[in-house]
C-alpha cells in the first residue's frame, strides 16, 4: 500500500471572475495595435483581440515592429498566426470575429480569470518551517506530522557548475529522514538531487507531478525509491481528520516543472519553486509563499556566443529584474501575509568557471524587503534565521538555527569531477549510438564539439541533422561559415555546442537532462537563427534520458 493511499482525493475547483470591456471595432486600426488592455492585428477586416499577459511569466506585452514582445524574458509574439517565434507555445485569442459578422461596432470583450479554491480548515495547528538549504524547506505540524521539500543537502550539482551557498544543519538527513514524505518538484539537479538523495531511506514516501514524459518519475525509482506518487494537476489529497491537504500545481509554460499549494488547518502555504506562470496565474490568497528569487539559473546569456559582453550585461540586468517584477506579481495575485525568498543559494565554485561567477550577478533576499513592505507581506529571510514557528496564521517565533556544526561540503573541484574512464574511440562509439537512437525530428543542424575545461582546445566534432537522423563525423578544423552556410541554405536552423568533454560523458553515459550542461555552465552556444531551441532542449531534457535512453556496451 502506498503511503498517499490513505489520503481522499479530490478535484481542485475555481471561482470565476469575469471582467467585461466594450470596444469599438471601428477604433481599431488596420495591421497591429494595442491599447491599455489588449493587442489588435485587422487584416482585412479579419480581427484577433488578445490579452497582454505573456504565456511565459505574466510579464505585459507590448507592440515593437511587426510583434509583440514580453520585457522579462524577450519571447515575442506573432499576433497574425497566433505562435511566440522563439519557443514552441502559441497564444489562443481572446476573441477572432470579421467585421461583417457584426451587427454593430460595439462589442463586448469578457476576460475571464479563474481563483482556485482552497478548503477553509478552520483548526488552528501548530507548524514549524525550517529551512534547510537551498529548496528544502521541512514542515512540521504539531509534532506528530512533517514533509519536506527537494533536497540539495551536499554536494554539487549540474556537472560541478553549481554548489551550495550555505552550509547544511549537520541533522538535515535526520530531520529528513524522520519526515512522513518528500515532495520532489522537477528533475533538475537542485532539486532532484542525486548524492543527496542516497542518503534518504528507500521506503520514503515521494510525491511528485504526473509529468507526461516522466523523468522525474524514472529517475527516482532509478534512486531506488520504491514508494513513489505521481499527482494529477487536477486534484489535491485531502486528510480530513488532520485538516491537511496537498496539491501538486503545474508551471504554466512547456516545461516539466510544478509548484505545491497545502493547507494545514487555517494555515495555507504555497511554494512556486522555479515555474514560471504557475497554474497558469490560477491561484488563491495564501499565508505563506516560498519562490525562487536570485536569478542567474541559466547558462543564458553568459554561456551565449550571439551577445556581446554589454548585450550580456543588459541581458542579466533585465532577468533579474524580471524576477523582481514576476514575484512582485504573485504577491499581489495571492496576497500572503509571509514571503520566503528560496530556491536561489547556490554560487560557482570552480576554477574555470570565475568568469561565470564574476559576472552572474543574483539578487539578494534582502532585495524583496521593500516590495514586502508595500504590499503588507512580511519578509521571512532564511538569511538571518532559519526556524519559523506559527500558530493557525500567526507568527509565534523565529529564530536562528543554533548548530555549531554542519555537513561536510568542502570543496575540491578535481575530487569531485567524476573520472570515467574510456578511450576515444569508444566515446566516439558512445556519441553516434547516443543520437542515432534519438527520435527527434527537427529541421536542427547540431554542430557539436568537445573541449577542455576552457573552451580553447577541440577534441572531437560531429554534425548531427535530426530531420535526416544523419550523424557525421567532422575534422575538429571544419570550417565553421560553410557548415552553418549550407544549414541555412537547406531551410535549417543550426545550433553549434561546445561542451567539456569530461562533462559530455557524464551525461551520456548517465544519461542526464541536456539541461544539466546549459544552466550549469559546460557549454558554449551559438545559433543561427539567434531564438531558443526549445523543442531540442525540451526532448534532450525530459524525454530522452534515464531508462527512455538504451544503453551501449
Amino acid at each position: 500500500m502506498s503511503f498517499f493511499d490513505s489520503f481522499k482525493k479530490s478535484t481542485l475547483t475555481f471561482s470565476d471572475q469575469i471582467n467585461r470591456i466594450q470596444l469599438n471595432i471601428d477604433e481599431i486600426n488596420e495591421g497591429n495595435s494595442q491599447n491599455e488592455n489588449f493587442l489588435f492585428h485587422k487584416n482585412n477586416k479579419l480581427i484577433k483581440i488578445y490579452d497582454r499577459v505573456c504565456n511565459h511569466n505574466l510579464g505585459k506585452l507590448f507592440l515593437k515592429g511587426n510583434n509583440a514582445i514580453c520585457p522579462l524574458h524577450g519571447w515575442e509574439l506573432e499576433l497574425e498566426n497566433e505562435k511566440y517565434i522563439n519557443v514552441s507555445c502559441s497564444k489562443k485569442p481572446l476573441l477572432t470575429v470579421h467585421e461583417n459578422e457584426l451587427d454593430s461596432p460595439l462589442i463586448e470583450i469578457e476576460n475571464k480569470t479563474q481563483k482556485l479554491n482552497t478548503l477553509n480548515f478552520n483548526s488552528k495547528k501548530n507548524l514549524t518551517i525550517r529551512f534547510i538549504n537551498h529548496a528544502c524547506i521541512h514542515f512540521e505540524i504539531d509534532n506528530k506530522f512533517s514533509f519536506a521539500t527537494d533536497p540539495w543537502i551536499i554536494g554539487s550539482a549540474f556537472c560541478n557548475g553549481w554548489w551550495l551557498a550555505k552550509d547544511s544543519p549537520i541533522d538535515a538527513f535526520e530531520v529528513l529522514n524522520n519526515s512522513d514524505f518528500i515532495y520532489i518538484s522537477h528533475n533538475h539537479p537542485d532539486h532532484l538531487h542525486r548524492k543527496s538523495l542516497e542518503y534518504l531511506r528507500k521506503d520514503m514516501p515521494i510525491l511528485t507531478a504526473g509529468f507526461i514524459n516522466k523523468s522525474t518519475l524514472n529517475l527516482l525509482k532509478e534512486f531506488g525509491f520504491k514508494d513513489i506518487t505521481t499527482m494529477e494537476f487536477s486534484s489535491r489529497f485531502v486528510q480530513e481528520n488532520n485538516e491537511f491537504s496537498i496539491a501538486v500545481l503545474k508551471s504554466g509554460d512547456f516545461r516539466e516543472d510544478s509548484g505545491l499549494l497545502f493547507e494545514i488547518g487555517e494555515f495555507t502555504g504555497l511554494l512556486t519553486v522555479d515555474s514560471n506562470l504557475l497554474n497558469f496565474g490560477k491561484l488563491p490568497h495564501v499565508d505563506f509563499l516560498a519562490s525562487s528569487f536570485a536569478g542567474g539559473a541559466s547558462g543564458f546569456p553568459l554561456c551565449f556566443e550571439n551577445y556581446t559582453q554589454s548585450e550580456k550585461e543588459k541581458i542579466i540586468e533585465r532577468n533579474r529584474n524580471a524576477i523582481f517584477s514576476t514575484n512582485l506579481k504573485t504577491i499581489k495575485l495571492t496576497k500572503p501575509k509571509y514571503f520566503m525568498p528560496y530556491a536561489g543559494f547556490f554560487t560557482e565554485k570552480a576554477e574555470r568557471d570565475q568568469y561565470i561567477k564574476k559576472m552572474n550577478k543574483k539578487n539578494t533576499s534582502q532585495y524583496f524587503k521593500e516590495i514586502c513592505s508595500n504590499n503588507k507581506c512580511q519578509l521571512l529571510d532564511n538569511n538571518e534565521n532559519q526556524i519559523f514557528r506559527f500558530f493557525g496564521k500567526q507568527l509565534t517565533n523565529k529564530f536562528k538555527d543554533n548548530s555549531e556544526k554542519y555537513l561536510d561540503n568542502s570543496y575540491s573541484e578535481f575530487l569531485t569531477r567524476k573520472s570515467i574512464q574510456i578511450s576515444d574511440k569508444e566515446f566516439v562509439k558512445l556519441v553516434l549510438n547516443y543520437f542515432s537512437y534519438a527520435e527527434l525530428r527537427e529541421k536542427l543542424v547540431l554542430d557539436l564539439i568537445t573541449t577542455c575545461d576552457n573552451f580553447s582546445k577541440y577534441f572531437e566534432r560531429f554534425k548531427i541533422d535530426f530531420e535526416s537522423n544523419d550523424i557525421q563525423i567532422l575534422d575538429t578544423n571544419t570550417e565553421t561559415n560553410k557548415l552553418e552556410e549550407n544549414t541555412l541554405l537547406a531551410d535549417k536552423k543550426y545550433l553549434k555546442l561546445k561542451v567539456r568533454r569530461e562533462e559530455l560523458i557524464d551525461v551520456l553515459i548517465n544519461r542526464k537532462p541536456w539541461e544539466d550542461l546549459s544552466i550549469g555552465f559546460q557549454c558554449r552556444v551559438y545559433r543561427n537563427p539567434n531564438i531558443y531551441n526549445s523543442r531540442f532542449w525540451f526532448y534532450f531534457t525530459n524525454v530522452y534520458i534515464s531508462d527512455n535512453v538504451p544503453t551501449f556496451d
